[in-house]
Formats: C-alpha cells, structure tokens, sequence
C-alpha cells in the first residue's frame, strides 16, 4: 500500500535520504528522528513553508542549530499533525453520513416491502380459487427475495463503512498519539501534558485531594552539548526521561516541558512524599556513571535541580507551576544538585 504522505519510490526516497544526511552532517546536527523529517521533507520540496524558513537560515549562511531544527519541526510538521487530525474527523463525519443515508434508504425500501406483503396477506385471506392463491404467492416469493437482497446489499455497504470507519480510528489515534509526545524521551510534550491535566484538575475540584508539582532542570547542560555534541546531549535527555518514566505510577503525569526541562504532577501525592520522590531521581542519577558508547569516555556526573510546589485549591494550574519553578531556580542559584520546596523558601 502506497503510504499518501510519501508516495516516492525506493529510489526516490535513496536520493532524499542522502540529501537528509548530507544537511545533518553539515551542521553538526544530531541524527535524531526530528532532524532526519525536517531535512527529508526539505529534500522532497513539498513543504514550501518551510522551505522559505529553513532558506532565510540557509542565504545568511547562518549556524542551523537543534534548536533551530525543533522550532521548525514543530511549527511545519508536528502541528500539521493536528490539521491532519481535524481533516481524520471530517472524514469520519461524512462516513457516518453516508452510513445514516444507506440505513434510511434500505430501511425505506424494506418498508415499503413490507407494506406490500401486508397487503398479499389481506388479498390471501379474500381469495378462494388456488389459481389466485397461486399468483399471490409467488409474488410473495418474489418479493421476499427483494428484501433479502436489500438486507444483503446493506450489509454490504456497512461492512465497507465500518472497515472505512476501523481504518480512521487507527490513524487518528496514531496521529493524535504523535502530537502530544515528546519524541526524543517518549514523555509526554507540552501540549499533551495540558491534555492529561486537564481530567486531574476536574477531578480535584470534586475529590479535593493532595496535587503536587515537580520542575525539574538538568545541570550545565549546556556545557554538555558544547563539549560532547548534540548527540549525547540526545541521550542525556533520553536517559533522564526514562529515569522519570521508571520512577512515576499510577494517575502520575510526567512531561518535557521544553529544552532540558521536564514537569511531574502527582495527584494524591502531598508535598513531604512529591519531595521524597524528587530525592529519589535526583540520587539515582547522581549514581550513574555516563559513557561514551563508542570510545568508553565517561562524560562525567550529570546532576539535575528541582522545585517542588503543593496546589491550593482553586487556583489556577499555572500558578502552582510557577511556584515549583521559583524552587527550582532557587535551587540552581544556591548550589544545584538539589531539591527545594516551595516550604523552603520562607
């Protein structure tokens, strides 16, 4: 089956993956899944938008950084994914209609049939000689076949539709399912988080239960990506989300909140065990000893800081965010490597 996104040839797509990895490689990019798409939809010249963007870069002859690369991934790909997402409901919409049509048709001409095999009965009841009775039946013979075959055709065009309608779940969903995750860590992004809050707040409003928030920041991560290049600084961050990934359960949400940044929201969690959690990341990559897979350099401790807030109820969600994030940049500013709370700052 011909994927409708990239339709090219085997060759085709040869000749625009080694355009992708010539541009990667020219400016010192990492070869990640959003450098190789931005660079291969630039190859294929469908994207005219981003091409005008990624040209202004590229006439100033200016340093196309990952970061650069990201905010026009998400801009022209990643938000496309949403567009997309909308078109996936239309189609459903205009299914289900023709759907109602095929049922209210057949449902029509089966109706109408019906009627007339009332009336063959009626005419059965007044008949006497059997060469009436005769003709009368095998008209109801006829037309029972008539409605069988009606029944048939219906069935037919619903099991079209609903393998029409099973084929758009799974896109949606596998769309819907790319616009909300990060796709380095695999953790949730920020519009998925807003996503996954959104019930969590509902809920509290009802259960008035403990919600804690967690900002997290990775330590001089800059230094990182500028001695060890992008690519490490990838699997840096690719470590540290699993890390939070392994250590939240339950109605926990965990997200990338943007650059070396990373949120927790715990539900039914007050701030004393939030702390005791934010402890428990922060000591277990302490441990870790980071290296080099090829060479077998180690890139020395990597540490993280992290501010810990507790929700009041009925304020908003952004204000316990940013009392978490005044503990985290309270943290950083006195040392790093640490935990603060909200308690802590007096």
């Amino acid at each position: 089956m011909i994927n409708k996104s990239y339709p090219e040839s085997i060759e085709e797509s040869g000749g625009y993956l080694r355009i992708a990895l010539k541009k990667i490689a020219q400016y010192n990019l990492p070869y990640n899944p959003i450098s190789y798409l931005l660079w291969y939809e630039y190859a294929t010249g469908r994207n005219e938008n981003l091409i005008k963007d990624l040209e202004v870069f590229l006439n100033a002859k200016e340093v196309i950084t990952i970061e650069v690369v990201t905010r026009l991934f998400k801009k022209h790909m990643a938000d496309s994914q949403i567009l997309m997402a909308e078109k996936k409901t239309k189609d459903f919409k205009k299914i289900l209609l023709e759907m109602t049509k095929h049922l209210s048709e057949s449902c029509n001409e089966i109706g109408s049939q019906g009627s007339l095999l009332d009336t063959f009965a009626q005419e059965l009841v007044t008949s006497e000689s059997l060469e009436d009775i005769s003709v009368i039946a095998n008209r109801i013979v006829l037309e029972t076949k008539a409605v069988v075959e009606s029944s048939k055709n219906l069935k037919t065009q619903l099991d079209s539709t609903v393998s029409e309608i099973d084929t758009l779940s799974k896109e949606l969903e596998g769309i819907k399912q790319v616009a909300k995750t990060d796709m380095l860590t695999g953790l949730l992004n920020r519009r998925g988080f807003d996503g996954a809050l959104y019930p969590v707040m509902e809920d509290i409003k009802t259960t008035h239960e403990a919600l804690s928030v967690i900002m997290l920041d990775i330590d001089h991560f800059k230094r990182v990506n500028d001695t060890y290049g992008h690519l490490i600084g990838d699997n840096v961050l690719k470590m540290i989300g699993k890390l939070i990934k392994d250590s939240i359960k339950g109605k926990d949400i965990a997200a990338r909140f943007g650059g070396e940044e990373f949120i927790l929201t715990l539900p039914q969690t007050p701030l004393k065990g939030a702390y005791a959690l934010a402890e428990q990341i922060r000591l277990n990559l302490q441990k870790m000893n980071l290296k080099i897979k090829d060479t077998g350099e180690s890139i020395g401790q990597i540490t993280i800081s992290l501010g810990v807030a507790l929700y009041k109820e009925g304020e908003s969600i952004e204000a316990v965010i940013q009392r978490a994030d005044n503990a985290l940049y309270h943290a950083k500013n006195t040392g790093r490597n640490k935990t603060v709370t909200e308690a802590m700052l007096g």
